[in-house]
């Protein structure tokens, strides 16, 4: 209990002061603007310091290349709300599958991006371990490539990509292993009406921890197949309304008998209707649900349900940013008892970007809901928390930069016992996490880039709390 009032404490001062720093924000946004104001080019800047003719393609703030990010299944809380049960209408693995490379090449009526990266990664803490921790160098190699079919002069496109993730362990070398990942994906979009669908496949591998058992013993790597169909349309009534129905079927599948435990089908449904009040700002009315079944523990299968309202706007050429507010419903097929079957709370979704300059913005990104946890039996838990990113365009030195900072509290809903001391409690996690990182060009087909990241989980089991620093050192390249 201490330690999770301590998270909420904690969470609500950065939550203040992160409001604080969007008010300001939203203050400076009203100031006149030129309509010519644009973002920095990726390529070479000019020499006579000229304004830049294209935007600079800042990094998503939860996109660390090679580096193995927090929660490898979810789309909840990863921990941006722009994927996930609060808004699941896009599948983060998906995107990134058809959003590596920049020089396209036309083949036919085709374009062609081809995609390659080398990251050599040094991580403290291999498995994410109490104590007794592990370091090793990895080498991790990222081949992809995107094909589209432009039509109606890019008006709609259909597009596949293939992005693979192979990590070579320089001294655990029995834990190297190479990812897949393939999606397809359609986007039509006609005057009133836009259909967007497509599925995303990946066979995987999770590599081991201690963190999810008796101290100082490391679990073994488990393989894993995840497909996920989705489906999105929105239609525009007149000039004021629009409305938008969603679907995403997530399949999570272990092919060892001893991991099936784990399976899970979700099947996220929803619908959104914005009335805009303004020119550009409009409330939205939201509900989701999601049907949870798990094929090798019927007694986890549930449906959660979450109505939510809110706005969004886009004020200025500065500021954009969507916030909602509901509540989330669960409740569990069967009872068992001692487990609460219908677990509720306080639902929330909020991301607002502010381009303080044309070189520089920061993101906020927050969210609160239920979440079920795969690798611990499935339990659900209320995960509140957010991410803050800053990034800036260094335009004399052509180096893009960014400074990123997560906290987030997993609160468990049901008593669980800790296999080291035998006391039964409900599990509380907070993480924190801090990154940083420089990206330049040296050609228009190469980068360079260097990043650090720092994850720290503490909790109050006693297997559970780790930290780790990963540094990484990357080329990219699109030829």
């Amino acid at each position: 209990m201490r330690n999770y009032r301590y998270g909420m404490w904690k969470f609500a001062g950065i939550c203040v002061v992160m409001l604080m720093v969007w008010c300001s924000a939203a203050v400076a946004a009203t100031e006149p603007q030129s309509a010519n104001v644009v973002q920095p080019p990726a390529e070479e800047a000019a020499p006579e310091q000229k304004p830049p003719e294209k935007p600079q393609e800042f990094l998503p703030p939860s996109y660390y290349p090679g580096i193995v990010p927090y929660a490898p299944y979810t789309t909840t809380f990863a921990p941006s709300p722009s994927t996930g049960m609060l808004a699941p209408y896009g599948y983060g693995p998906a995107e990134d599958t058809l959003g590596r490379g920049w020089e396209t090449h036309p083949l036919g009526p085709v374009l062609v991006t081809p995609y390659f990266e080398y990251d050599g990664i040094y991580r403290s803490n291999v498995f994410e371990s109490y104590n007794d921790k592990k370091a090793d160098y990895v080498n991790a190699l990222n081949p992809g490539v995107k094909f589209q079919l432009p039509i109606e002069g890019g008006q709609h496109n259909l597009s596949v990509g293939y992005l693979g993730n192979g990590f070579i362990y320089s001294r655990f070398s029995d834990l190297s292993h190479y990812d897949n990942n393939v999606n397809g994906d359609a986007a039509f979009n006609w005057s009133k009406l836009s259909v967007r669908f497509g599925s995303a496949f990946r066979a995987a591998t999770e590599e081991p921890t201690n963190t999810g058992g008796a101290p100082f013993t490391i679990g073994e790597q488990r393989f894993y197949y995840r497909t996920t169909p989705y489906f999105s349309t929105a239609y525009k009534v007149a000039d004021l309304w629009r409305v938008e129905a969603n679907y995403q079927f997530d399949d999570l599948f272990f092919p060892k008998q001893q991991d099936r435990i784990d399976n899970y089908q979700y099947n996220t449904v929803g619908a959104t209707l914005f009335y805009k009040f303004w020119p550009k700002t409009s409330a939205l009315v939201q509900y989701i649900t999601v049907f949870r079944s798990h094929p090798y523990d019927s007694q986890d299968n549930n449906t959660v349900q979450t109505p939510l309202v809110g706005l969004t706007w886009e004020p200025t050429a500065k500021l954009s940013g969507t916030v909602k507010f509901g509540y989330t419903f669960a409740n569990y097929w069967q009872s068992i008892p001692g487990r609460n079957s219908s677990p509720d709370a306080f639902a929330m979704s909020f991301q607002t970007l502010y381009k303080i300059t044309r070189y520089t913005q920061v993101s906020l990104l927050a969210q609160r809901g239920i979440a079920e946890d795969v690798d611990y039996r499935n339990d659900p838990y209320i995960t509140t928390g957010l991410w803050l990113t800053l990034s800036h365009f260094w335009h004399a030195s052509n180096i893009t930069s960014y400074v990123s900072f997560a906290y987030y509290n997993n609160d468990y809903i049901n008593t669980t016992q800790d296999t080291f001391t035998g006391a039964f409690l409900r599990r509380n996690d907070n993480y924190e996490s801090f990154g940083a990182g420089l990206s330049r060009p040296l050609t228009k087909w190469l980068r360079v880039r260097l990043d650090y990241l720092y994850n720290n989980r503490g909790s109050n089991l006693s297997f559970a709390p780790y930290n780790e620093h990963k540094v990484l050192f990357g080329l990219q390249t699109s030829f």
